[in-house]
């Protein structure tokens, strides 16, 4: 992996990749004054790859490599700079304190005091096995005073930073480089799959006055929460729209691909309005017959599933301790989130206000109406990302950081703060 320099590259083309549990999306975007132009689009099933983990380095290497040549072909540009984003139940995370002394009779806290601070809170956790990909500092304490957002130029004897720690196994780490290596890619960054969907639909009044954003993929729903424009909290839940439509291809006897047809076709979350007399016809599982059910009853193995994930997500939720100040409510993203009635389910379920998380338009240009879908949340958030950064020949990885000035939004807090280990 590269170091990232903060240079403005104008006209610099950038690709995204998002791997998941059943897709692997690749965008390529050109860099532009006022945001980015969108080149090409490229999907392939995520073949070699099991609720997020790599089981088969050649297989994910060939998906990998398809879904950028397919977005190759339409933009007919190289990307300079890959960004990728990925989640699964190898990722975890955890909130840490670190404490540094400045020195007895008091020291202006510095850039250099500020990094030290953050960079120590990785030997208060156990990281065996583990890489750290994200530091999040939440806040910070000099001496008595809490609360603190940027310490810098202030004066004091002992200087804590509260971060929100994100690694992943060194394991999947090193098989997800390889299958890019072998596609011919070298990565760039790696971001943690909800902090890119984060950047492309959560305005920053949600992140300001606290939301959940809940990125329902194939294999996981992964999840973050903000409040106060910082993430407090983390987590995965091993459950995704893969486990529906294995619910349904169990239920109605069919194929799974027969399934997932039904369930993006006529699939519903939230069952209890649906007339008893309305039907659809299945494919029987070894034969050419159809079979007529009723589309209710399909319904109902939906949300069994899609409730389950519901009760997850608010023991996650209420883990976090955040609810009361969750005022932006619930946003939810990722392919399966696209399904009818999932966001009014989870809104029960949670009793949060919830809506579907699109990629937003503002500063997307191009082929912006194909993208216009919460599977692409991810992607698009990554290549936002990307406009921010530059190359230089050293490995590292990076960390968000909380900026000072209170007016600057959370994508201004990225650009400012990509510091370096």
């Amino acid at each position: 992996m590269k170091i990232w320099n903060l240079k403005d590259r104008s006209n610099q083309i950038i690709g995204a990749i998002d791997v998941g549990t059943t897709k692997i999306c690749a965008l390529i975007g050109k860099k532009k004054q006022e945001g980015i132009e969108i080149l090409g689009i490229g999907l392939s099933s995520a073949k070699g790859i099991s609720k997020g983990n790599i089981i088969d380095i050649k297989k994910a290497s060939r998906a990998i490599n398809e879904a950028i040549f397919l977005a190759k072909e339409i933009a007919q540009e190289e990307p300079q700079i890959f960004l990728v984003s990925s989640a699964g139940s190898y990722w975890s995370s955890a909130n840490v304190e670190n404490e540094i002394l400045l020195g007895r009779t008091g020291k202006e806290v510095t850039l250099k005091e500020v990094e030290k601070v953050i960079q120590g809170v990785k030997a208060q956790v156990d990281l065996t096995g583990k890489k750290v990909i994200h530091l999040l500092p939440q806040a910070y304490q000099l001496d008595e005073q809490k609360g603190i957002t940027n310490p810098q130029g202030m004066i004091g004897t002992r200087l804590k930073a509260y971060v929100h720690l994100i690694s992943i196994m060194d394991t999947q780490y090193h098989n997800l480089l390889k299958s890019f290596q072998e596609a011919g890619v070298e990565v760039s960054e790696l971001v943690f799959q909800p902090l890119a969907s984060a950047v492309s639909v959560l305005t920053p009044l949600e992140r300001e006055m606290g939301v959940v954003l809940a990125d329902i993929g194939g294999g996981t729903t992964d999840v973050v929460i903000f409040h106060r424009d910082v993430v407090r909290y983390s987590a995965v839940i091993p459950l995704g729209g893969e486990h529906i439509t294995s619910d349904l291809a169990i239920g109605l006897r069919t194929t799974k691909e027969e399934a997932e047809t039904i369930k993006v076709q006529h699939g519903c979350a939230f069952s209890h309005h649906l007339s008893e007399e309305d039907t659809i016809e299945v494919r029987d599982l070894g034969s050419s017959s159809l079979q007529s059910i009723s589309r209710k009853l399909m319904c109902q193995i939906i949300e069994a599933r899609a409730r389950e994930i519901g009760t997850f997500l608010a023991r996650e939720i209420r883990k976090s301790g955040l609810y009361r100040s969750l005022k932006g409510g619930l946003v939810i993203t990722g392919g399966a989130a696209a399904l009818e009635g999932f966001s009014d389910l989870l809104s029960a379920v949670t009793g949060l206000p919830t809506r579907i998380g699109v990629p937003e338009n503002t500063n997307l240009d191009g082929m912006v109406q194909t993208l216009s879908h919460p599977m692409f949340a991810a992607a698009c958030g990554l290549l936002q990302l990307g406009t921010f950064l530059g190359s230089s020949q050293d490995s590292t990885r990076f960390f968000f950081h909380r900026q000072a000035n209170q007016g600057k939004n959370f994508l201004q807090q990225l650009k400012d703060y990509f510091m370096l280990e």
